[in-house]
């Protein structure tokens, strides 16, 4: 599915998100150094931070996810800076995340793609510890940190790459894995971020100072704000989806804030469409709308399940 796109659409896209990315970056200045020099850390202002922080995750992952896209700016350098400098304020590689999601749209519901699943041979009790945790934060994590061990060496990054992708099922992973993150450019660019992140990490810890468990209540809340996103439209999706998603309801303002993440299903669709065409898009597809936005994030708390050839409502 494509849809025209006029000079002065373009031109007003591109203002949309300069605007949003601006936003989004003065949102994680402050969190980052601003709010200790100049606000009253006390406890209101401490919940407000990390709500803003919590809040604001929506929008500056979907101006990242857009990078990753080639859709954020016309400009591919341009692009990928911004693309970049989103992701350290997330504690993120932009390479790593782009590789990730990338996969993500080739193979959906991928073995490393589907957390819900309770495995061959195990039970919703046992797979419940470990799926709970990847829900409130851990997925996020295991992003941030997985950056690295893709910065070692290439022989000991391939040798991980080997033990985490092993066996005949992820023959085609693994090998788009190698190609991908032992890239001499991408590996200097991914430790390059390493060493930005940790920068930042620690100008910011001492601008906090005394305050820093604030710092880092605001870096947890986006992670489970990340976290709790990343699953929710494929949650309870059959294992055989292809490239289906579910497509939820937001008011047009809300979807403004999340980028148009609610039109999952049309994205995944046509991943080349901008954000501000999707819901364009959608209306003029035989598309239904399944459920809310909300309903689908909450309805992960049901827990891992057993899939199958059907879709989990």
């Amino acid at each position: 599915m494509t849809l025209p796109r006029g000079r002065s659409s373009g031109v007003k896209y591109a203002r949309a998100n300069f605007a949003l990315l601006a936003a989004a970056l003065t949102i994680s200045v402050l969190q980052l150094f601003i709010a200790p020099l100049i606000l009253p850390i006390n406890a209101w202002m401490a919940f407000a931070i990390v709500a803003l922080c919590a809040v604001s995750t929506p929008l500056h992952w979907g101006l990242m996810h857009e990078s990753i896209h080639g859709n954020l700016f016309a400009d591919a350098s341009a692009n990928r800076r911004a693309g970049r400098l989103l992701g350290v304020l997330l504690c993120l590689s932009w390479d790593v995340m782009r590789f990730g999601h990338l996969l993500h749209h080739s193979a959906n519901r991928h073995v490393f793609d589907r957390p819900e699943a309770v495995p061959p041979g195990g039970s919703r009790v046992s797979s419940a510890g470990p799926y709970y945790l990847k829900l409130l934060g851990g997925h996020a994590l295991i992003s941030s940190t997985s950056a690295i061990a893709l910065a070692l060496p290439p022989r000991i990054a391939a040798w991980l790459i080997e033990r985490i992708a092993s066996g005949v099922e992820h023959a085609a992973m693994r090998s788009a894995a190698f190609r991908a993150l032992t890239n001499a450019g991408r590996r200097r660019r991914i430790r390059f971020d390493l060493f930005v992140i940790c920068a930042l990490l620690a100008l910011a810890s001492y601008c906090w100072r005394a305050h820093w468990p604030v710092l880092a209540a605001s870096i947890a809340a986006r992670h489970l704000a990340l976290s709790l996103l990343d699953n929710a439209p494929h949650y309870g999706t059959a294992l055989d989806s292809g490239t289906n998603a579910r497509n939820t309801s937001l008011p047009r303002w809300a979807s403004w804030i999340v980028l148009g993440q609610n039109f999952h299903g049309i994205h995944h669709g046509s991943p080349g469409l901008r954000w501000h065409d999707l819901r364009r898009a959608f209306e003029r597809s035989a598309s239904r709308y399944d459920g809310s936005w909300l309903a689908s994030v909450l309805r992960q708390f049901r827990g891992p399940i057993v899939l199958d050839g059907r879709v989990h409502r």
